[in-house]
């Protein structure tokens, strides 16, 4: 009875401060600034999961290559275009 009375208080809080426009206008505000930032932290992320991705697959040309791989086997067994792996060894 007394988590009825807490919850209702809350929701009356609540109406109150939701019929106030200045503080619905800076909590909006608040709001958008929030998934601003979320989706700027997911985009980075994303970017530097593709940045680690191209980065290893960098290094796993140059190894086998070191090791004596054909270009021709390293794109078969990567996936990788012919030309790319090319270019990639032409950066060593």
């Amino acid at each position: 009875m007394e988590q009825d009375e807490t919850l209702q208080k809350a929701i009356d809080k609540w109406d109150n401060v939701s019929h106030n426009q200045a503080f619905r206008r800076e909590y909006e505000a608040r709001e958008k600034v929030l998934l601003d930032e979320k989706a700027a932290v997911a985009h980075a992320e994303k970017k530097g999961i593709e940045k680690g991705r191209e980065e290893g697959i960098v290094q796993l040309v140059r190894n086998m290559s070191k090791r004596g791989t054909a270009p021709s086997t390293i794109a078969e067994l990567t996936g990788l275009e012919l030309e790319e792996i090319q270019h990639i060894l032409r950066l060593l």
